[in-house]
């Protein structure tokens, strides 16, 4: 994601609250009551008069108002008409003659969630719930949208789970492309899931793994179970082009760690998020980039050929996303259903505890069969 401005105004309010808050944190306390005017209730760290349930610096890892911003320009909060949970994302307008314009990514994000592109199933572009704007800052908006979680947490659990992640983000940027829109940014980082279905009871936004009001684990259904929906995020980068003239060739940014060779020699951009998705199954599923974090899953091997295609160092050699999608349902249509439901470990899974992670995928899948749950979940 895109770093977004941290450092409060000198004509910004005092807040007597913020003592303990840290960084960009104040910015956003000190937005309370405006937040909370336009529908959106802040996390009790974040209220007017809060005060640590925590004494030791220690504890707060284990409190929930110990909780920080994971990204100093992105704030959780609960919409309190119907207690969804939504993410608020600062974004720098452009100033023309001292003046709001609007930042690319509010246009992007405003353009695929208008009526002609929201019912589109291939459209896996994130919601614009609502934009603020504070009065008293030009320069700035707020962009609300739905709180997603990682498309890899929790791990998948079968290979039809993970070519389900796969086909919507590669449907996601092929709409993109339909539309004459290059996104520049796709990789892994600007990709998300609406686990809503798999999460029915929510989850805290500071550690998915834990629930809401901190006090439990967040109880959860698998993918296949509970299907979820895939989104790209992200805009800051994109471009759209006039159909009726050629695309101007364009330099590549380095992406999730990803250094497209267009770095230093500019190409068609459509070809750059080509190379940028096939780079992302390759370091993020198939071969894993080399840490503890993300070590490789083992069952998508078939993706080989296809991925190497699409990050060919020419090019003029990748495949357009039409192509790719082509290509790609060719593989899965040849997998079987034993092939589809197999169970997908990471590469460095402990060996000795293989048998029984065996053992339990079987009941599980006989568990999904007797459910009649499809191999390669299905988002509604």
């Amino acid at each position: 994601m895109q770093s977004g401005p941290e450092n409060t105004r000198a004509d910004e309010p005092e807040v007597s609250l913020l003592v303990n808050l840290r960084g960009a944190e104040q910015w956003w306390a000190a937005r309370y009551e405006f937040l909370k005017e336009q529908g959106y209730m802040l996390r009790p760290r974040y209220r007017p008069g809060w005060k640590a349930s925590f004494t030791e610096v220690l504890d707060t890892f284990d409190c929930e108002d110990g909780q920080s911003l994971q990204y100093a320009q992105i704030m959780d909060a609960i919409r309190i008409s119907d207690s969804t949970m939504v993410a608020i994302k600062r974004v720098d307008n452009p100033l023309v003659e001292g003046k709001r314009t609007i930042s690319t990514e509010e246009r992007m994000m405003t353009l695929f969630s208008s009526d002609e592109h929201a019912s589109n199933p291939q459209n896996h572009s994130i919601p614009l719930l609502q934009a603020l704007h504070i009065p008293e800052i030009e320069a700035e908006s707020l962009l609300v949208m739905p709180w997603m979680r990682s498309p890899v947490s929790p791990h998948f659990r079968s290979v039809g789970e993970g070519l389900q992640f796969i086909k919507e983000i590669f449907e996601g940027v092929q709409y993109l492309h339909q539309n004459h829109v290059a996104h520049r940014d796709c990789s892994l980082n600007n990709m998300v899931m609406d686990a809503r279905t798999m999460y029915p009871d929510g989850f805290h936004p500071s550690k998915p793994s834990r629930s809401y009001d901190w006090k439990t684990r967040a109880k959860h259904f698998s993918r296949t179970r509970c299907p979820p929906r895939y989104y790209l995020i992200d805009y800051g980068f994109s471009r759209i082009y006039d159909p009726s003239k050629p695309r101007p060739l364009t330099y590549g940014i380095r992406s999730g760690g990803i250094e497209p060779p267009e770095t230093k020699k500019p190409c068609d951009p459509f070809a750059t998020d080509v190379y940028l998705l096939g780079m992302t199954v390759r370091l993020d599923i198939l071969d894993g980039r080399g840490d503890w974090e993300n070590p490789g899953i083992r069952g998508f091997e078939f993706l080989r050929p296809l991925v190497n295609d699409m990050t060919q160092d020419d090019p003029s050699q990748r495949p357009n996303m039409d192509e790719v999608l082509s290509r790609f349902s060719e593989v899965v249509h040849s997998l079987s259903s034993f092939q589809l439901r197999s169970r997908v470990p990471k590469k460095d899974d402990n060996p000795l505890l293989t048998p029984f992670r065996a053992v339990s995928h079987l009941i599980w899948t006989c568990d999904m069969l007797l459910k009649r749950r499809p191999a390669i979940p299905v988002s509604q």
